[in-house]
């Protein structure tokens, strides 16, 4: 049998739905973390059409992937 639920009612089930939202907000995602990001716009007017200009966008980035945690639960890969 279930443990029962803290609060009664709609109230309770707000302040739970509240509590997680809370958690879930402060909870580092983990993931992929940006190291290097350029961001370079170049412009150049059409010699044959005036008033029309090429434009590029390029964006560089260099992205780490953190490596997984361990819980308690799982204990970690052995390295022989």
């Amino acid at each position: 049998m279930p443990k029962p639920l803290p609060g009664k009612g709609f109230f309770g089930w707000l302040g739970r739905q509240v509590g997680h939202v809370k958690k879930a907000a402060a909870t580092d995602p983990g993931g992929p973390k940006t190291v290097f990001r350029k961001n370079r716009v170049e412009e150049k007017e059409l010699a044959d059409q005036p008033g029309v200009k090429l434009r590029r966008t390029v964006i560089d980035e260099v992205i780490v992937q953190a490596p997984p945690k361990f819980t308690d639960s799982a204990p970690p890969p052995r390295e022989d």
